[in-house]
């Protein structure tokens, strides 16, 4: 039967047998010549008795020995001197790892070639590793630990070389030791099998047709093949950091804005020792060479799936002419007239051709976008949408397929909420500006009002201090504007009658549009009540009736027309933004020269105009939108060129009674005597307004205390020996605010009455004192506005 063993370990066998069976025969020859000599002797000095039994007790030991020798020889030799060096070199360089044999004290038996390239060279001791290191009493000391308890291993650092670590193990066979060496060093691994691509690796990769890459385990890319460099476009000395490949690991990105749709195969580098990862091949095969290839005769796009989708589709060839289509391209918008053979270019407008004809090349290249090409639909009006590409191959042709998908909706869902987002910002700035604003009016409009009491009308000084106090009041109107349109103003909500309103205002809106314009105003029936504040709901009715008048300076028909709709109402499902249900519907309906599509979206923006400089401050229409919103109510406009406009309100129908007229106008008589006793705190951190309340008070005969901050207040307040009958505070104040004063002082002071004065709405502040009862003044007030709430709370 023919051995499997190696050659090299078959010759040493052979060798080695063969010196054995020397050794028995030259065991053997000697001990019968021994015995032929020894019984001669005997024959000639005892005689042929003695000879023969000294023969045979001879022979009888002679063969003993052969017998113990044949015994043995399949048993390792007890000798290290005697070791067959031939045989264990033959068998330790069939390990591919780095070994070495020792005796019991490290000295060296046999090496293999790993472990000579690892030590730079043969070594007398396996200690020799280290010589002249730290690591040499440690691993000395671990020679001992494997001959004295059979194995052992240790972790040493690597010296001379780059290499991290060293990992030796020791096991202990009989009167000897085995060691493996197994090196750690990640990095000096990959450059080796970076060697072995460059010597066999590399032109079988290309042959393959497909992408290769090598990396470490950090991504860290060591070696791409020439196919992989053409399709990134990489020069030959150009290497990539990383190679991103995204969506499922399914698209190789090229540049940023290509991708190539690739099958990613991975296929891990591990060490030999301890089996741990330090990197991976990846094999990438484009997609277009394993799928999208038609092969049996059917046309490229012939599945009715396709005519049912939602998305338009076209199947063009490398210069754009359209192939096939399905339905719904048909049915686009920019798709009237399509055909087969005409150009998908003609779909889109002339600025977009350009990038859309990069698109069908770089698919048709194998390299579709990763990101959608924005376009402009060649429609009227426009319309917006997106492209994305795929490639797709028939026989050897490729053709390139185009999903078009109209985007218009959302592009315009997207613009409301932009405008949105400016209109909340505008209008917190709006708020910021209206209360410093009232804290000056305040200020002016109580000095001019303190500078009244001393100057009569037949002052010289009475006409102008009036006339400060105007300009005064117009921009406190002004004010009022900006607070509205931020919705920050104070509301003042009852349940009303439209019809009321309209009825009471119609006088002044027939003096405000002058004689040219015709005014009819037309009730709907079963109208149900609306809670708003009626001051609020007639200027937005005045700001559009003032617009339409503008509207038709050469005269025209206004009409004012309300109705009550329902939850089911056609306008209801038009506006997706209303909340179905109950509406009173007002629509102010002008003849006039129309709203231009474009300015259609910026009507209600803050001091936009396209009245002329010194005519309008923009914030008619603004202050319009936001009285609505904040009254929980909607506001759309419809209007066509030449033709008119009609302005829609949606107010929410209550289900209360309307007050009664009488009783909703009656209010607390003013009071004649507004002088009249007691302490009151004035807590206010603008000086100018707080000096004014101060003297205005003052001369109506109460005793006044003034802090400036809610802190000090505070300790006026708690610790003060003066008895305070009212506290009058701001609610806007830096560190401690009003509404916080006021919890702190009624924890030991709980009927102590309060104003808030604040030139924000009262709403911002009313729900951190849900349970506190306060009255409010608006800023900027007089000093008439003062003294009666003052009167009427302290009497």
């Amino acid at each position: 039967m023919e051995s499997r063993l190696p050659q090299p370990v078959q010759d040493a066998l052979i060798d080695s047998e063969a010196k054995s069976g020397i050794k028995l025969l030259t065991v053997a020859l000697a001990g019968v010549i021994g015995t032929a000599g020894i019984a001669g002797l005997a024959w000639v000095s005892w005689g042929s008795g003695v000879a023969l039994a000294v023969a045979g007790a001879l022979l009888i030991a002679t063969a003993i020995t052969l017998l113990r020798a044949l015994g043995s020889i399949d048993h390792p030799l007890h000798d290290a001197s005697v070791i067959d060096r031939d045989l264990v070199n033959a068998l330790v360089t069939l390990e591919r790892r780095a070994v070495i044999i020792t005796d019991l004290h490290g000295k060296t038996v046999a090496t293999n070639t790993a472990f000579e390239r690892l030590a730079f060279g043969n070594l007398r001791t396996v200690q020799d590793l280290f010589r002249g290191h730290d690591g040499y009493e440690a691993l000395d000391a671990l020679v001992s630990t494997v001959a004295r308890e059979g194995e052992g291993e240790a972790e040493f650092d690597a010296w001379q070389t780059n290499k991290s670590h060293l990992r030796v193990t020791g096991k202990r066979i009989r009167r000897h030791i085995m060691w493996h060496v197994a090196c750690d060093g990640d990095q000096q691994r990959l450059d080796h099998e970076r060697t072995q691509i460059g010597e066999w690796g590399a032109p079988l990769f290309d042959r393959l047709g497909c992408g290769v890459l090598l990396e470490s385990a950090d991504g860290k890319i060591q070696y791409i093949n020439s196919i992989l460099r053409e399709w990134l476009e990489l020069p030959d000395e150009q290497f990539p950091v990383k190679i991103q490949i995204k969506a499922g690991e399914s698209q190789l990105l090229v540049g940023g804005t290509q991708r190539i749709d690739v099958d990613v195969i991975d296929v891990p580098l591990k060490t030999r020792e301890g089996d741990r990862q330090i990197g991976r091949y990846r094999f990438m095969r484009k997609l277009d060479h394993i799928r999208g290839r038609i092969t049996d005769g059917r046309e490229i796009l012939v599945d009715p799936i396709f005519d049912a989708a939602p998305i338009a589709v076209a199947v063009v060839d490398h210069d754009g002419a359209i192939r096939e289509f399905n339905r719904p391209l048909k049915l686009h918008a920019a798709g009237k007239g399509i055909a087969a053979g005409k150009s998908v270019f003609d779909l889109v407008k002339v600025d977009d051709r350009e990038e859309l004809k990069q698109l069908v090349e770089n698919a048709h290249g194998g390299k579709p976008s990763s990101m959608p090409l924005d376009v402009v639909y060649n429609t009227q009006p426009e319309r917006v949408g997106q492209v994305f590409s795929s490639p797709v191959s028939k026989d050897e042709e490729t053709f390139v397929i185009l999903y078009l998908i109209d985007t218009t909706q959302e592009k315009s869902l997207e613009r409301q909420f932009v405008q949105a987002q400016k209109m909340q910002a505008v209008g917190q700035l709006a708020g910021g500006v209206a209360h410093d604003f009232n804290n000056l009016l305040t200020a002016i409009i109580g000095f001019c009002d303190l500078l009244l009491v001393r100057h009569d009308a037949g002052d010289q000084s009475f006409s102008d201090i009036i006339q400060i106090k105007q300009n005064a009041n117009r921009a406190a109107n002004l004010v009022r504007q900006l607070l509205a349109f931020s919705r920050q103003q104070t509301l003042r909500p009852k349940v009303l009658m439209m019809t009321d309103v309209l009825a009471e205002l119609s006088n002044l809106i027939r003096r405000l549009i002058g004689e040219n314009i015709e005014l009819k105003v037309v009730h709907g029936r079963d109208l149900q009540p609306i809670k708003v504040d009626q001051g609020q709901l007639e200027q937005v009715i005045i700001n559009l009736a003032v617009n339409a008048r503008d509207a038709m300076p050469g005269g025209g028909k206004l009409e004012i027309r309300t109705s009550m709709i329902g939850p089911d109402h056609k306008l209801v499902e038009q506006y997706d933004v209303i909340v179905p249900d109950d509406y009173v519907l007002v629509e102010v309906i002008d003849s006039g020269c129309g709203i231009p599509k474009d300015n259609l979206s910026k009507i209600f923006e803050p001091f936009f105009t396209t009245k002329e400089v010194g005519q309008g401050t923009g914030l008619g229409l603004a202050t319009v939108y936001g009285i609505v919103k904040q009254t929980g109510g909607f506001v759309f406009v419809e209007s066509e060129e030449t033709v008119g406009t009609n302005f829609r309100l949606f107010f929410k129908a209550h289900s209360g009674a309307a007050e009664d007229a009488a009783t909703s106008k009656k209010q607390e008589p003013a009071a004649k005597d507004l002088t009249g006793k007691g302490t009151i705190l004035i807590v206010e951190d603008e000086d100018p307004v707080r000096m004014f309340a101060s003297r205005a008070l003052s001369n109506k005969g109460y005793r006044v205390l003034e802090a400036a901050s809610g802190e000090a207040g505070l300790e006026i307040l708690l610790e003060g020996d003066d008895q305070i009958d009212l506290l009058i505070s701001d609610v806007i104040m830096p560190n401690m605010d009003g509404p916080t004063l006021v919890k702190e002082a009624r924890k030991k002071m709980p009927d102590l009455p309060v104003i808030f004065v604040s030139g924000y709405a009262e709403d911002m502040f009313r729900e951190n004192l849900a349970n506190e009862e306060f009255s409010f003044l608006p800023k900027p007030f007089s000093l008439k506005d003062l003294a009666e709430q003052v009167k009427t709370i302290l009497g």
